[in-house]
């Protein structure tokens, strides 16, 4: 068994099609095939996968193998990013994921200056929801990522970094707009504009709204955190953001939310039970150190 056999193996199983998965290693559709027919004649001749349409999907051997592949895989990468530290200037790759606002706001500044001293260590960043980061950072897809501590689960190293209140934006021209606070009552008929469908802070909008037993009337749900305060800016419903997310040049009056207090608490987590290379291990110091604040 090479590794180029668990390599193509495990891009049809995350594909479930050998073409998508040709496209994706840049390899031909027969040069895959024939790697799988012989890591099925290596394993007793046991089908790693059955046709389902134009597709494929895993065996109950093939979900064993994946599993077996994963692992290995992760360990080859990890051997090739400690291998790539030594030397005069710490190299290797440092994968990281964060939800669109901390990588927007706070990651840019925060990674230049880490990439300056170490110009060698390539960072690759994901931007996605706190409980999508999860499962990519369970799969083995990221080495870190910043996620709201709520949805944080066990067998995670976690360290928070900081907490902020959830606030309303209005149009300056809303009749709320000269308010300092808001009620999650008083906006029963309002519009709203909802953020990240799986994010928590949409979640928590609607945990709200139903605690106060109404169902919002919703006007957008986006996962583009621009598009809905250009939306807000334009008078088309309110929303119920991080303060992160605002640069302070919207045009947009901004209100504490109270009964009741919606908070987020951000932190840095990464697999319990992996240890971290180098490079990743440095990275996850330096956020520590540039991110954490109290309150």
């Amino acid at each position: 068994m090479e590794l180029r056999h668990l390599i193509y193996f495990r891009a049809v199983a995350r594909r479930q099609h050998v073409s998508a998965a040709a496209r994706e290693l840049n390899v031909s559709q027969p040069a895959i095939s024939r790697q799988l027919k012989d890591l099925e004649r290596e394993l007793g001749g046991k089908p790693l996968f059955e046709k389902v349409g134009r597709g494929v999907r895993l065996t109950e051997a093939g979900r064993l193998l994946l599993a077996h592949a994963e692992q290995i895989l992760r360990q080859v990468e990890q051997a090739r990013t400690d291998l790539a530290a030594y030397g005069d200037e710490l190299g290797g790759r440092v994968r990281i994921g964060a939800p669109p606002t901390v990588g927007e706001r706070l990651l840019p500044e925060v990674l230049h200056t880490f990439h300056r001293q170490y110009p060698r260590l390539e960072l690759k960043v994901h931007e996605a929801s706190s409980s999508e980061l999860l499962r990519l950072l369970g799969e083995g897809e990221l080495d870190m990522a910043v996620v709201t501590a709520a949805v944080a689960h066990r067998g995670l190293r976690l360290t928070q970094l900081f907490s902020e209140d959830l606030v309303v934006v209005v149009a300056l021209d809303h009749a709320l707009a000269m308010h300092e606070s808001v009620t999650i009552s008083e906006l029963r008929d309002e519009r709203f504009l909802l953020y990240s469908p799986g994010g928590y802070v949409r979640d928590a909008t609607l945990q709200a709204c139903h605690a106060a037993k109404f169902a919002p009337k919703v006007a957008l749900d986006s996962g583009s955190m621009e598009l809905l305060l250009r939306l807000a800016e334009a008078g088309l419903g309110v929303a119920i953001i991080p303060p992160l997310a605002l640069t302070g040049t919207e045009k947009l009056a901004r209100l504490r939310l109270v009964e009741p207090v919606l908070r987020r608490t951000m932190a840095l987590v990464s697999p319990e039970e992996r240890q971290l290379a180098t490079g990743a291990e440095r990275l996850r110091a330096y956020l520590e150190q540039r991110l954490r604040r109290e309150g």
